[in-house]
């Protein structure tokens, strides 16, 4: 794909990243199978609750965990994208990059090539104090438009990301704000259907999809990639039917400005048990958009695509920082869901109890009980590979791609890593960034890579 001015907009999604047209039939049987496991999983559920009075914390978690399975697959099927008037506001859309240097250029290459009018757009992008060459490559590639079409700041020291998209918003006027990630590409119709959701003036923020566009480096890239197709295409999916999507993904999402400014000073320095919060900027500012009782939705025809950690190194720093982000701002949105949007408080409360007992029973079943009984959790694991065959089809179903048995294997490796919540709850005043490096990591080709921080699945 290359702009107008002639120049490649960045190397496309690899071949196991691209999808082709789902047949009618395939998709009718993926449906059907899922449709079968969530009535397994209700029954489950049901039959779990009998025992309830006798059995304790490990039945409670089974009911929690099944509801929560089975009530996103509902809300799922009950998402539709936004379909707002054809509405054209002016845009401002802010790329905050630190060390990047050629990664950021692609991005640059890729918002010029959007299908918007060029009069209502402005292109700012935030050098956090790069110690490479990032604003230099910035500056080069801004010279191949006509003056005025891309702005660099340069913020003179590393300030964080939260400070750099703050600075981008205070130096623009668009109504609204479109935030992505200097390893992020957005497709050309993205920021047209993105902000079409505005047209509902109760809606604050909307996320678009973000795919893996690396999918096919290794097993890691993989299951990543059919990881963010769960959670943006189920799990925001079903947030959104409910108006409130927790996390606009930092990675491609848009702001109404009349919703962020009053919270930007507040936002900008935030503090948690005494430190500044130097993580979880897409969070915290969604959270806030909903604190201040404004809808947060996600439209499934707003495409980008990002690069996704190679490493295993890379990305467990990438989760913990992801991790403690949810810790933090998962119990701020329980503060407030229930007034700002009551709706949304049973799903948010199940949620969250989930997530929380992860670890724990992870360990009760396969390390607690085995050692002291000699019996393996056979139903425990049953229900493991009942939830993880249940992605993989949905997967499969939605989105022709050859990588949906990954989302059956990742589920098994996510819930592995989920022990790393117990890490991050320990570390949640630690501001270090954890992947931010003074040179940026590179794929097999030599190309510079980011690490995915955006896509908050």
């Amino acid at each position: 794909m290359t702009t107008a001015a002639g120049h490649d907009t960045g190397a496309p999604p690899d071949a196991r990243s691209r999808s082709r047209p789902r047949s009618r039939l395939v998709f009718g049987a993926a449906a059907l199978a899922v449709a079968g496991i969530c009535a397994v999983l209700t029954w489950h559920v049901a039959y779990k609750l009998s025992q309830l009075p006798q059995r304790g914390l490990t039945i409670a978690y089974t009911v929690i965990v099944g509801t929560y399975v089975v009530s996103r697959f509902v809300l799922a099927a009950c998402y539709r994208p936004p379909h707002g008037a054809r509405i054209r506001p002016d845009v401002a859309i802010i790329v905050p990059a630190f060390n990047e240097g050629a990664v950021v250029v692609r991005t640059i290459d890729a918002c010029m090539a959007l299908r918007y009018p060029p009069e209502q757009v402005e292109l700012v992008v935030v050098d956090d104090g790069s110690e490479d060459d990032t604003y230099d490559q910035i500056s080069a590639a801004a010279a191949r438009y006509p003056p005025g079409r891309v702005r660099c700041i340069a913020l003179g020291h590393n300030r964080g990301k939260r400070a750099a998209m703050a600075a981008g918003i205070r130096a623009t006027t668009g109504e609204v704000l479109v935030f992505v990630d200097s390893d992020s590409h957005p497709a050309p119709e993205a920021v047209r259907l993105l902000v079409a959701s505005f047209a509902d003036r109760r809606v604050g923020a909307v996320s678009g999809i973000s795919f893996v566009r690396n999918a096919g480096v290794n097993t890691l890239t993989a299951m990543q990639s059919a990881r963010y197709v769960i959670s943006f295409q189920l799990l925001k999916a079903a947030e959104s039917t409910l108006g409130a999507v927790s996390c606009c993904s930092g990675c491609f999402s848009a702001y109404r400005r009349a919703a962020v400014e009053p919270l930007l000073d507040a936002w900008e320095r935030q503090r948690f048990l005494g430190t500044p919060c130097t993580y979880g900027d897409d969070r915290a500012l969604t959270n806030r958009v909903i604190k201040a009782g404004w809808k947060t939705v996600y439209d499934s025809r707003a495409q980008a695509w990002t690069d996704a950690p190679t490493t295993y190194r890379t990305f467990f720093r990438q989760q913990l920082r992801w991790k403690k982000s949810w810790a933090r701002e998962g119990l701020l949105l329980l503060g407030h869901i229930w007034r700002s949007r009551p709706i949304a408080l049973p799903s948010v409360l199940v949620a969250t109890v989930a997530a929380l007992l992860s670890p724990f029973i992870m360990l009760t079943n396969m390390v607690g009980r085995p050692l002291l009984t000699g019996v393996l959790p056979m139903v425990y694991l049953t229900g493991l590979y009942l939830v993880a065959t249940s992605y993989g089809l949905f997967h499969l179903a939605w989105r022709d791609d050859e990588l949906w048995p990954y989302a059956i294997i990742g589920t098994f490796f996510y819930l592995v890593v989920s022990l790393q919540l117990l890490w991050a709850i320990a570390r949640l005043r630690d501001g270090s960034w954890g992947t931010r490096t003074s040179r940026p990591a590179t794929d097999g080709g030599g190309i510079p890579v980011g690490d995915g921080e955006g896509a908050r699945p």
